[in-house]
């Protein structure tokens, strides 16, 4: 369990979609049907409070539409096209199957959430971190640097810190996953998947980009889904897996939602 934060571009062996920031592929239909469906449900949220911040966010959503314009100038198309979006932001993120968050960092070095379009969160509140700061956010990861359980002044520095890395240094790519038993793209707290999974049928994954703009003390954190049955991962994959998982520290396995004896059942039909 690390950080595991690559240069980006990194070479995965994918080909040019590694330098990509905006992936499209044979899941876009789906992620857009289940994108519209959240969308409604106002997952959509725009803070900029300041002359600043609302800077930061011309200066991000620029550089987004000159992305996807090399990248994927279809799905800016669509963007541009869709009447029903509630800004710009929505239209991007009704388009793509990346959901989006940008960040300021501000006077107090803290950082603050002043766009999120999150449709697809892994068992999180995108309507409770928009507008919050970095530490905030992060609070509730264990191992998070900043935890409730150090000091004040070392929350505050660690938390200043990455917020400090976020705007000036990278970009950067990273992977989290964890396992669940559906393969459904959106694990809001509301749709009730974030409970202890008993059985473990999917292998869910997030590539996790952030790009700095220090001109405008912000970064654009940018966050793309898949979900693999895990039958499909192949015998070396899912005995790796199950090494993982039996290693995890308890805290969190509690934090993921995993169930003690789904693992250990998984673990024993891989083998481990």
């Amino acid at each position: 369990m690390k950080a595991g934060l690559l240069r980006f571009p990194c070479d995965f062996g994918n080909g040019e979609a590694d330098a990509r920031l905006f992936l499209v592929d044979d899941d876009l239909p789906r992620a857009l049907a289940e994108k519209r469906k959240t969308c409604a449900r106002e997952r959509g949220f725009d803070t900029c409070a300041t002359d600043e911040e609302r800077r930061a966010e011309r200066v991000v959503r620029t550089f987004v539409r000159d992305r996807l314009a090399i990248e994927a100038p279809e799905r800016l198309a669509e963007a541009d096209a869709d009447t029903e979006a509630r800004g710009p932001w929505d239209s991007f993120a009704r388009a793509l199957q990346e959901d989006l968050v940008v960040m300021h960092r501000g006077p107090s070095g803290d950082g603050r959430a002043i766009v999120v379009h999150v449709s697809f969160p892994s068992g999180w509140r995108p309507e409770h971190v928009a507008g919050t700061s970095f530490r905030a956010i992060h609070g509730p990861v264990p191992g998070f640097p900043g935890r409730a359980d150090d000091a004040e002044k070392i929350r505050d520095a660690a938390s200043r810190s990455m917020m400090d890395a976020m705007v000036k240094r990278g970009p950067y790519v990273r992977f989290v996953w964890t396992v669940c038993a559906d393969d459904v793209l959106d694990h809001h707290p509301d749709a009730g998947l974030r409970a202890p999974k008993t059985r473990i049928t999917h292998f869910r994954v997030e590539r996790q980009l952030t790009w700095p703009f220090p001109e405008a003390e912000a970064s654009l954190f940018v966050i793309r889904t898949f979900v693999y049955p895990v039958e499909e991962l192949g015998d070396e994959r899912r005995r790796t897996l199950a090494t993982a998982l039996v290693n995890m520290p308890p805290e969190i396995r509690r934090y993921k939602g995993l169930d003690d004896a789904a693992i250990d059942a998984f673990a024993r039909a891989v083998g481990t």
